[in-house]
């Protein structure tokens, strides 16, 4: 199935959208340090009886150095990151007091630290507890077959740890985790209300903005949309990519797509990142089918007002670079399966460069007036993950594993419907949370990490 709207939606980067007209204001990405631990090679190498223990004499560091270099560059550029790399690898105590003073200096964002060689391990670790001290979080990072005996107290807060062989994705997901921090405190998220009065208010530990906006604005701007050329192809392409249009008149289509373009048009007026909105009992200005549209393009938008799900949604975009489905919980008791429903699922749930989800049009569910909304299927059999964020200064997150047992094509609760199978709990009614954020693809070890790596409670689902 062809992508939705890519002729109408031009690409987009996480939190860094390009919309139609001038560029959104880039965000400054995350400053780390990359240090690389070993001896120098010669310096065992000069020693007839030098004792290289592991990973042992034939492995070239310098070598695997200059690859994982190459690589960590070119992850910095993917995500727009300021990633410096130490040329010269920590090898003896004063290179720890130098490493030190440069990350204080510097300000940085994070560290990443790379070793090499089974005895500098020391050294890492006297960089591990400055960092811990400083509050900068570390990725550590071992090349698999270096280092020998237990790891487990690499497991703890502060601290994303990766032993593995030439695993740069692992690498690239700690960057992101690091990343997603930094961006969420320059983010903006706008929040479309009645509620008169209302002032600018900051997520305590996230440091997300929220900026108040009047529905009445948005009222006024989605009248003042013109059904013009742009509108149309966008309504000629979501259409020709339905497998169905149920009950939805071309009135109604064109009424979604004026609530798509002005959400566009109010976020980039305010130079913003994101948009929830009390959309319930709003008639035909029903955002459903342009928060679905936002989310294809890593723009979050949420329903209700759920500033929760906005940074659910947030932190899922930026770690995985997929959008989540917001959805209301429901449980089938008999079958013992978790059932999330909604009428806002992005289609694009692999990412904006992934395979198009199958989706029909249809009508919105709980009232008369005949306003649009999506029905998108999932997959069954396909591996997802759920987390709910819970804000806070000490904030905390749910993270559940599932698969999908199927969408229902009769339409049962909201438009969108799946019934999930809980595989990492006993009993799917364990699982906590309204307006959850659902994912395609098996990524709980990423959230549990990030939940880690910016310490993070994960909620005990029986508590």
């Amino acid at each position: 199935m062809a992508a939705i709207g890519l002729s109408a939606m031009p690409a987009v980067s996480l939190f860094g959208s390009i919309l139609e007209g001038p560029e959104i204001a880039g965000k400054e990405g995350a400053r780390v340090k990359t240090v690389f631990i070993y001896p120098p090679s010669k310096t065992m190498a000069d020693d007839p009886d030098g004792w290289w223990s592991w990973p042992g004499t034939e492995f070239d560091a310098e070598g695997h150095q200059k690859k994982l270099s190459s690589e960590i560059s070119d992850i910095g550029s993917r995500l727009n990151m300021n990633i410096s790399i130490n040329e010269k690898p920590v090898s003896v105590e004063k290179d720890v007091q130098t490493v030190i003073g440069e990350i204080k200096s510097e300000q940085v964002d994070g560290i990443l630290l790379v070793l090499y060689h089974n005895w500098t391990l020391p050294l890492a670790d006297a960089l591990l507890e400055a960092a811990e001290e400083l509050g900068i979080p570390s990725v550590f990072y071992i090349e698999l077959g270096v280092k020998h005996g237990s790891i487990r107290k690499y497991h703890r807060p502060g601290l994303y740890f990766i032993q593995a062989k030439d695993d740069f994705g692992a690498i690239e997901s700690g960057m992101r985790m690091i990343n997603a921090r930094k961006l969420l405190k320059q983010t903006t998220l706008l929040s479309i209300t009645d509620e008169e009065g209302r002032s600018i208010s900051r997520e305590p530990f996230l440091g997300v903005t929220t900026k108040p906006i009047l529905f009445d604005y948005y009222a006024k701007v989605f009248h003042s949309i013109d059904i013009g050329v742009r509108a149309r192809e966008f309504i000629t392409e979501v259409s020709k990519n339905a497998l169905e249009i149920n009950k939805v008149s071309q009135v109604a289509l064109e009424n979604a797509t004026r609530a798509y373009f002005a959400l566009k048009k109010i976020i980039e007026e305010e130079n913003a990142d994101a948009v929830t909105m009390n959309c319930l009992r709003r008639g035909m200005l029903k955002p459903c089918l342009g928060f679905s549209m936002l989310n294809n393009q890593l723009i979050p938008a949420t329903c209700e007002n759920d500033f929760n799900a906005a940074y659910g949604q947030m932190i899922a975009q930026l770690v995985t670079g997929q959008p989540g489905f917001q959805h209301n919980p429901a449980f089938n008791t008999e079958e013992n399966r978790y059932y999330a429903s909604h009428c806002t699922c992005p289609t694009m749930l692999h990412g904006p460069d992934g395979e198009d989800m199958k989706y029909r049009l249809t009508r919105f569910l709980h009232t008369n007036e005949g306003s649009c909304a999506i029905q998108v299927f999932w997959e069954p059999g396909e591996e997802v993950t759920m987390i709910h964020y819970y804000t806070g200064k000490e904030p905390r997150m749910d993270i559940y594993s599932g698969t999908v047992f199927k969408s229902h094509q009769d339409l049962v609760g909201c438009a969108t419907n799946v019934e999930i199978n809980i595989t990492d709990r006993n009993n799917a009614d364990q699982v906590q949370g309204h307006h959850s954020i659902l994912l395609c693809g098996n990524q709980t070890k990423v959230f549990k990490s990030f939940a880690l790596l910016h310490k993070i409670q994960i909620m005990d689902p029986l508590v």
